[in-house]
């Protein structure tokens, strides 16, 4: 300081500004290095989580294939149990209680047989064939498949939308079908499930909406997860398929909560075509 002192003026000041830029520049480089070390956590934590991706994805992919070498092997004596079951339906005909044990058995075979078609579903990577068809129709189908095993419930349809997209028929059947299962199951009381279609400006909307619970607010963001299940029965494959099949079509899928669950579909335009409504 001394040495500072006895310098001229002008030299002082030019020491004292060369202190200042030096202290200003240290100042800098260590919030820079700061900046640094918080970029430096965040790609650290999200290699993390991609790594645990790609290892959640390669234990799937073999989950997946060897549950559809399993589904394979089941589905052909889930066949020959379908096809014995209408001979005894022949049978038994109307006789009371033997005939509703008929209608308990197919109705056990038609569950694992969605079981079935939901793990060979979930199992495919490959690119489906597309081709133009009637959502509609395929939407009452379904609906019309739900009038037994439930009555208590009933199922209203709202189709205003153009019914004629391009997709793959086989997928949306199933998409349709684990939409109205997973309605039906979350609906403990009678109510009613609406299902709607509607146009928009971006494309057509599918409407899926029970009278059930709802999802719990905390599960919201896991509900279309692999064999994640708010429910005690299903092997909660249900849903992710649903996202799988919606993803293969260009779609997008969403789940919320107003007075029961609504799940929305929404396919974008350039998988509809023109047409006539239904």
């Amino acid at each position: 300081m001394q040495v500072a002192k006895s310098l001229p003026i002008a030299d002082r000041r030019e020491l004292e500004q060369a202190f200042a830029k030096f202290s200003e520049a240290s100042h800098k480089l260590e919030a820079k290095y700061e900046e640094l070390l918080k970029e430096t956590e965040i790609l650290r934590s999200a290699l993390r989580e991609k790594e645990q991706e790609v290892r959640r994805a390669e234990r799937l992919s073999m989950l997946g294939e060897t549950a559809a070498a399993l589904a394979h092997e089941v589905r052909n004596p889930l066949g020959a149990m379908r096809l014995f079951l209408s001979l005894l339906r022949r049978e038994v005909g109307e006789r009371g209680d033997a005939a509703n044990y008929v209608n308990q058995i197919d109705k056990s075979i038609s569950t694992l047989d969605n079981v079935v078609s939901n793990i060979l579903q979930f199992s495919k990577t490959q690119n489906v064939a597309m081709g133009p068809l009637n959502l509609n129709a395929l939407i009452l189908e379904q609906v019309a498949l739900f009038g037994g095993p439930a009555p208590q419930i009933e199922i209203v349809t709202e189709l205003h939308a153009a019914p004629y997209i391009i997709g793959n028929e086989h997928g949306l059947r199933q998409m349709i079908y684990n939409l109205l299962l997973n309605s039906m199951q979350a609906m403990k009381n009678p109510g009613r499930i609406t299902v709607s279609t509607k146009d928009d400006d971006d494309g057509i909307v599918v409407c899926f909406k029970d009278e059930g619970p709802g999802i719990p607010a905390d599960k919201l963001s896991r509900i279309f997860d692999p064999f994640y299940t708010t429910k005690s029965e299903g092997t909660g494959l249900g849903l992710a398929v649903v996202k799988q099949i919606v993803i293969q079509h260009s779609g997008s899928v969403s789940a919320a909560n107003n007075d029961g669950a609504v799940f929305e579909v929404r396919f974008p335009r350039s998988s509809s075509k023109t047409s006539s409504r239904k």
